[in-house]
This record gives structure tokens, sequence and C-alpha cells, in this order.
């Protein structure tokens, strides 16, 4: 339901004034998010245009999710809302790369390389960038000392280049060296990257823009189609990102962007300023719009009133919008709003700390210690772990995903010590190679050894697995990292139990699972840098050479952060400790912002600094861009604040503590041991819940809990990576070259035998490119003959084909629903609904029927008639190959009945374990021994329980 009528006048404007360039600026807690989707929910429902013609963007996958939930709520529930363009900026260039894939440097199934596989990337191919000219001179004052900080460095100016589209030509003319020698990677690093037919995150929105300027037939259409164009966090894009989205705005110019100049503070990763501040000069004079949302919701006025003079006491010269915030919160606090916690000695600030934070809870001033959030410039350094080491010793929990504790959590030490143990080579490959990570395997060996002593199940099982890999004659193959890890999982014995929890949810309480889950990634991660199969007796030994050596060292010397949850960013039962970048969009009741010791003008690499200046040309005074950048850090920091922000600090008159730029707002402030500081007139809000909905797709979401609950959980709870099946990717293969098929045969183009063959063959190639699983040759020949046969025999349908690979979208109250229609036909007038399956028939085909039933449900809005048949083709079969189902209205509605209760369980968190010994899933599956015992135990509870009664 909509709800304009409760915007202020501002907001009603900016959501009403949909032609024309807009710029919206949103201050903190001023409603930017409502109006986005007020302005939605007009344009849609007022001025009656289709999903497609909108593309809404934004950075976060939650600020997505959050933004696709609430739009959701706020539009008609027969409106397709998989057709807008909306998520995050690399999502939707993601969708039109896809949707253009013929026009891309990369083909079907190219894989997205995150941070570390880039990194990784680089790393694996260094000695390519070590051979162009240059080389040692770029590195001599660049502080990288081995081969993985060097792939760091080069890592950070080729994401460089790309998000500020530096000309390659004009570097060229550059006189510096250093110039010259990056811009040779950067050409080099992107002729490896789309040789092996991968992306990274920086390249995603380069090959988009590339795709849309040089071919104008897929800029037309998707000018044609995107009417109105709107990007949230305007001031966190960069250059790359600001021409794509004027380029698809073209001359209609219906772009709107929302932004806060002064929440500018992701430089680092490429975001320039400049983009919300001159977004203006894009357009004619006066031709732009600018509105200012300058009421914050957020905030108490004191706080309010506290961020305004921190920006004010500094002097920006015209490089900020003049803003005149004021609070439109009713006051709930009448004590200070602003104060600071401080004392001169460490042990007596961290006891003050701990003290003020108990006393909120006593005395039921917070109801959960979520309500309190530490807001620091970093949570990796000694003194703030030490403060968490303090809170949580006292009885205080502590959330603080990013304070790179991975590996000294005591679930990772079991596991590295598992796996030093099965391996028979251990001792020499691991322990006596001087790479200086010899003492934590020790210790992870230690802590595997004193956890598994009285577990004879699982010392007899590892005995079984380390057999494999002892020195003979014989060759026998064992899976890779992931395999194994699911091997010892399924032990299922009483130490694995100890950290295999699956009854508990809760992020802290069961911290282990999600950590569990993290691991599995980063095995399946080596597996797939390796292209690793399986090991045998002959690699075994250079495998995991590398893969402790090399691919688990520079992690673990690195550090890695814990699960973070898109849905609680505050879990109950705990104090938050953030990074100031992390907290940024956040909010909570009480923050407590540390780093008050941090200077504007401390570099910590000077050389890069004066080296990026050089690449790039600044948008401000380079004086004076640390300066603006720590402003902006420290308001992005206080605003996060609603009812109470303290400063706080180990005053310190030598270094001195706090700094200059702090020391003048924080003595003015009164600290909370202060006599006028009344606690029993301060009260505190809830954390607010973040509205999310769950997104299910059919397949991999319903069809998959349907199976068993309890997997459900483990992959999309706990996510777990699953190992790499090769009858679903031999699946994809097929079913892609069919889609290759029916696409051509759609778009008019000829199609032969040999072509098709080609095509088979080239996806294939990519696909192991992307998942490295060898599919043998029979079954590949199977599967091309499948093909082979459908084109030959089934021509009559092509002339029918009225669309394929057809997304839709079913919103819930709860939960949206997502599904592809393979193929859609059209006869006589009569629309008939197809869905491919790469197998024979089986017991699913009631599923099938299913999902084909409520893609008719879904359908009928989009062509505006009953959908009345469907056909599911088999591929694996012989004969009988295609199975007809007649559609009616009592079926389509107990499909989605049928539906709506399947994902009432999910949602509701219902993962009860079905276990049968005797079903034939039940009988392979890595958790049999887990469930098995659980359910022998619960037997056992249950005559103990009846023997009671009796008695």
């Amino acid at each position: 339901m909509s709800g304009f009528e409760f915007l202020n006048e501002k907001q009603k404007e900016a959501v009403t004034y949909t032609e024309g360039p807009l710029l919206i600026i949103a201050g903190p807690g001023s409603g930017k998010t409502r109006t986005l989707v007020e302005r939605v929910s007009y344009i849609l429902n007022k001025k009656n245009v289709e999903p497609k013609n909108i593309l809404l963007a934004t950075f976060t996958e939650k600020a997505s999710r959050e933004l696709i939930t609430r739009v959701s709520e706020n539009i008609k529930s027969d409106v397709n809302i998989s057709e807008m363009y909306i998520g995050t900026i690399h999502s939707i260039c993601l969708r039109i790369i896809d949707e253009n894939i013929e026009k891309s440097i990369l083909k079907r199934n190219y894989k997205v390389l995150d941070e570390l596989e880039q990194k990784f990337f680089i790393y694996k191919n260094l000695k390519r960038f070590e051979s162009i000219e240059g080389f040692e001179n770029f590195f001599t004052e660049m502080n990288a000392h081995n081969s993985w900080k060097k792939a760091g460095v080069l890592k950070k100016w080729i994401d460089k280049i790309n998000e500020e589209k530096l000309d390659n030509e004009n570097i060229k003319k550059s006189v510096d060296k250093k110039i010259l020698y990056l811009n040779a990677v950067h050409e080099r690093y992107r002729e490896l990257l789309f040789e092996e037919n991968s992306l990274d995150f920086s390249n995603i929105q380069l090959e988009c823009l590339r795709i849309l300027l040089e071919n104008e037939d897929v800029l037309e259409k998707i000018r044609k189609d995107i009417k109105y164009v709107m990007i949230d966090e305007y001031q966190d894009t960069n250059t790359v990102q600001e021409k794509l989205f004027l380029l698809i705005a073209g001359e209609k110019k219906n772009i709107c962007v929302v932004g806060d100049d002064d929440q500018g503070i992701y430089r680092f990763r490429g975001a320039t300023v400049r983009n919300i501040l001159h977004f203006q000069k894009n357009f004619k004079e006066n031709e732009c719009k600018k509105i200012e949302l300058d009421i914050n919701y957020r905030s108490n006025k004191d706080i309010v009133d506290f961020c305004n003079l921190w920006n004010n006491q500094l002097n920006w010269d015209g490089w900020r919008y003049d803003k005149n915030i004021t609070s439109g919160k009713e006051r709930i606090n009448n004590a200070f709003g602003v104060v600071k916690i401080s004392e001169t000695l460490e042990y007596k600030w961290e006891e003050k700390l701990c003290r003020f934070i108990i006393f909120l809870k006593n005395t039921g001033k917070i109801k959960d210690y979520n309500q309190v959030a530490f807001l620091f410039r970093s949570v990796r350094n000694f003194r703030t772990l030490r403060l968490i080491e303090t809170l949580e010793h006292r009885g205080i929990p502590v959330y603080s995903p990013r304070s790179n504790l991975f590996f000294k959590r005591e679930e990772i030490k079991f596991l590295i010590g598992i796996f030093v143990m099965i391996f028979p080579q251990s001792t020499e490959v691991i322990f006596t190679k001087g790479y200086g990570i010899e003492d934590y395997y020790k210790e992870c060996y230690e802590v595997a050894k004193k956890v598994i002593r009285t577990d004879e199940i699982l010392i007899n099982h590892m005995k079984s697995i380390r057999e494999r890999f002892k020195d003979d004659e014989c060759e026998i193959k064992s899976p890779n990292f992931l395999g194994l890890f699911y091997k010892i999982i399924s032990a299922g014995s009483e130490s694995i139990r100890k950290y295999f929890n699956l009854t508990e949810n809760h992020i802290l309480k069961n911290r282990s699972m999600y950590n569990l889950g993290i691991f599995t990634d980063i095995l399946n991660k080596f597996d797939e840098l390796c292209s690793l199969e399986n090991m045998t007796k002959t690699n075994s030994r250079k495998i995991i050479d590398y893969f402790f050596n090399r691919h688990l060292k520079f992690l673990i010397e690195n550090g890695m952060g814990e699960y973070e949850s898109l849905r609680e960013y505050a879990p109950c039962g705990a104090v938050s400790f953030l990074t100031i970048h992390q907290g940024k969009g956040l909010e909570f009741p009480c923050v407590i912002v540390g780093s008050l010791e941090e200077y504007p003008t401390v570099e910590r690499d000077e050389k890069q600094m004066k080296l990026e200046l050089a690449l790039t040309k600044p948008f401000e005074p380079e004086y004076r861009i640390k300066e603006f950048d720590f402003w902006r850090t420290y308001y992005t920091a206080f605003s996060r604040a609603k009812n109470l922000l303290a400063l706080t600090c180990i005053e310190n008159s030598y270094k001195p503590v706090p700094s200059m730029p702090f020391k003048r707002v924080y003595e003015e402030l009164k600290d909370v041991s202060d006599s006028n500081f009344q606690f029993q007139k301060l009260n505190f809000e809830d954390v607010k819940e973040i509205n999310i909905k769950e997104i299910f797709a059919f397949t991999s979401h319903i069809s998959l809990y349907n199976l068993c609950p309890r997997i459900y959980k483990l992959q999309k709870k706990y996510n777990f990576v699953p190992t790499k099946n090769k009858g679903m990717i031999f699946g994809v293969l097929v079913h892609e070259t069919l889609e290759d098929i029916n696409k051509n045969i759609f778009m008019g183009k000829n199609l032969d035998f040999n072509i098709i063959k080609e095509k088979f063959i080239e996806n294939y190639n990519n696909i192991y490119k992307k998942n490295r699983v060898n599919i043998e040759k029979d079954i590949l020949k199977s599967g091309e003959e499948s093909i082979l046969y459908y084109y030959k025999n089934y021509k009559n349908l092509f002339d029918e084909i009225k669309d394929i690979e057809i997304k839709l979208s079913f919103v819930e109250e709860k939960y949206i629903l997502e599904g592809i229609i393979d193929l859609v036909v059209e006869k006589d007038g009569e629309i008939q609904i197809i869905d491919f399956k790469t197998g024979k028939r089986n017991e699913n085909e009631k599923v099938y029927i299913n999902q084909l039933e409520i893609y008719a449900y879904l359908l009928k809005g989009k062509y505006g008639k009953e959908i009345k048949k469907g056909k599911l083709y088999y591929l694996g079969e012989k004969e009988n190959r295609m199975t007809e189902i007649n559609f009616s209205r009592e079926k389509l509605s107990n499909a989605i009945k049928s539906f709506n209760d399947t994902a009432e369980r999910i949602l509701r968190e219902d993962f009860e374990c079905y276990f049968d010994e005797k079903r034939e899933f039940c009988k392979s599956c890595m958790l049999r021994e887990i469930c098995k015992n659980e359910k022998i135990e619960k037997e056992i509870n249950n005559i103990e329980e009846n023997s009671d009664v009796c008695r």
C-alpha cells in the first residue's frame, strides 16, 4: 500500500518530478529509500509504465534486497517485478551483458571473480607481468616484498584504471615509467582474463559500457526499454558508472540520482564525489532540478546539531553542498544526546565501557545488547581486539565479523588440523619448509589431536582416508579438497558434532556452522584455481604443498572476516563492533565512536598516493583530499546514532589523544560519569528490523527443500558449497545448447547439424573453464545426439515459438517466487509452455508438473489469457519424449497452494530431518551418520520418557 500521503512536501516533490534530470541531496535519516520506493510506485501505478521501463540501482546487496522488498509491497500484484532492472549496479550490468552475450568479449558461462579470486588470478599469472619491461622499477618503492603482496598491488591499480575508464592511448603518452608499466599490465591482464572467460568486479561495468558504446542496436533497444533511471548512493559511483547511466538515460534524460556528498567515503574503491557535486553540469543550465531532503527522522536534535557542528567547523571552500539538516524526530531523551566516555589508562577505559553497557542493560535502558554499536576506523588493531576480549570476559557478547578472527576460531583450527593429519606427507611438506606458518599448523594439529583423542569413529575414518595417500604403486583416486571435507564430516562422530550443529540458528551461538560454510567456499575456490577434480598419490604432494604453503598461508596472513547476514546487521544478544565503512547505511540507538587518535594527514603509503595522483587528475585540491575524506568518514559515523552518540578514547596529552580535528567538539562534551548526565532520563528505541523478503526459485529452493530440508538448510542458511555434480553440469550444457537452438531459430538465423555441434563443444569448453569438471566422452556423445534428435524431429515447434527463457516473478506477502520458462509456443491462438528435462522420466515428474502449473499461473498476466496446456520434454528418453499436461483453474490453484505451504515451512525454519535408511537419497547423503545418530538418540529419549511415565 502506498505511503505517499505520509511524505513531507520535499519528498512528494521528488516522487512526482519524473520527467528530466533530478538531483536529490538526501541527508542522513531523511527517508531517501522511502522516497525512491514511492517514486517507483508512482511511475508504475500512476504513469502506467511497464516494469522493464525502470532501472533502479544501489550499491550493496542488502540495500538492493531491501529496495526489491519495499517496491514489491507497493506495486500491483500482477506486475512482473523481475522485468524491472532493479538491484546492485553490478547485477544490472551483468544482466545487460547476459542479454547481449553475443556482443560481448565473453562467452556463455563466464566466471565472475570475487576480490580473493582476482588476487589469486594475478598471483598465478605473476610471471606474465614480471616479463613486462619496467617490473623491477615499478616495485622499487611499493612496499611489496613477496609475490602475494605484489599481486595485491597490481590488483589495486588494475581496478583503478577500470573504474576511472582511463584512456590507454592517453596513458601511453605519459613520461612516467611506472604509469607506462601499469598500462601494459592492464592490457595483458584483460587478455588473460578474457582467455579464461572471466570477469572481475571492476570489469563488469566496463564490459557493459563497452557493449553499449560499440553496438548501436543494443543501446537503442536498452534506451527504448529503460525510460526512467534511478541511482541510489550516487556519491559512491565511479567514472565508468556515471558514463554508463548517462548513456542509458540518453536524450530523454529521465535520470534521478540520490545521495549525500557528506557521506562520500569510498574513494579507495574508485568512487568520486565529483559525480554528485557536478551532476547538474552534465545538463544545460537550470535543466536539472535539485531537491534537498534535509529533515533527519533518525536522530535526536542533539545528535543532528552535533553532526552539523562537525561539518561546519571545517572550511569546505565550496567543495560540498551547503546544508541545514534539522531533526524531525520527536524527542524521547531529556538527557544529553551526545557525550564522551574517556579515561587516561587503557584498563580503566575498558572497565568504564563495560560498566556503562552493563548499567544500560541491568537498568532496563536497553532491552538487548544489540542496541549498542561501536564504530572504529579499523576493528583489527590490538586495542580494539583487546576491548572485545574484555567485554566478552565480562559477559557481554560481541558481534564483529570483520575483526579477522576467522582463522583463530577453534572450529577452523580443528578442521585444518584434521587436514594436516590425513596426509602422510604433512610432516615433510608442511612442517619443514620454512614458510613462517609452521607454528600455526602445529597449533591446529594439537587442537585436532586433543579433540579427537577418544573419538575412535573419526580416528578410524581418517585412517581410511590417509591410506589412500601412502606411497605405493596403486593409483586410487581421491576427492578434491572440498570432497575430502565432506568425507570427514560424513563420519558424523562426536568430535564432528561438536562443531557441526544443525539445530541452533543464532549467528553467535552457532558461529562454528557459519564459519564451516565459509571454509567450504575456501576449499572450493582452491579446487577451481588448481583445476583440481581429484587427488592421486602422484599429484598429492605438490597439491598439499601449494594448499598449505601458498593458498592457505596467504589467507591466514591477510586475515578473513566471518559470516555477515543480510537480514541481521545487529544480531540479538550482542554488541556490534563495526568499521565506519561497514556501518554506513545502518542505524543504532546507541553509537560509540572510537579511533579519535586519527589524523587526516596520516598516509600509510605516500608513494602509492603520489602515483595515484599522477595517474588520475584529482577532482578536489590535492592538498585537501585527505582532510575532506576524514571529515566525511566521521560524519558518516556520528550520523548512525538515533538516541545517544558517545565519543570515546584513552586521553593522552603526549600524543595527543583526541587528535586536533576532534579536540574542539570533544572538549565541549560532558562525560557519562558527569553528575549532570541523568541516566534516568535516557531512553532507547529498539533496533530497526530490516525488511527483506526471501526470493525463492523453484528449482534451487523449493525442489531442494522437498528433497531434503536439512540439505536445504546447510546450503541456503549456512552457505555450504555443494560438491560439483557432473549430472547437473551435463544438464546445464544440454539445456544451454537447446536454448541456443531455440534462440537462433527465433531470431531467424540459419542452423544445421554442424553449427549445433560447434555450439555444443563451445558451451562445454566454457562450462569446463568455469567449473573445472570433465564429462566423459560417451556422456557428451549421448547429449549431442539427444540435442540433434530434438532439432531434427521437433521442427514443428520452431514455427510456433513466441518467447524463450521468460523470467517471471510472483510477489507474495512474505516472499517472491522467481522462475524461468524455457519455451513458449503459440498455435491457433493457444499458448503452451514447454520445459526441458535432460534426464529420463522419474518419480519427480509430479514436481515437474507442479512447476509448470505455477509457471502457467504466473504467465497468465503477461499474455492476458489463460494457459491451458504445457509440455515436458525429456531428452534422456529414447521414445515418448514429450509429456502433455492439461491445466485447469483448480490445478493451478492447488499448485500455488502447495508452493505456499512449502514456502511457509521454509520461512518458519522447519528443517526437521526426515531420515530413512531405505531411501535412496539418504543412503548416499554425507549427513547420513549424523541424521542416523540423531534418530537413535531421539528414540532412546522417547523410551526413557515413556519409562518415566510408566513408573
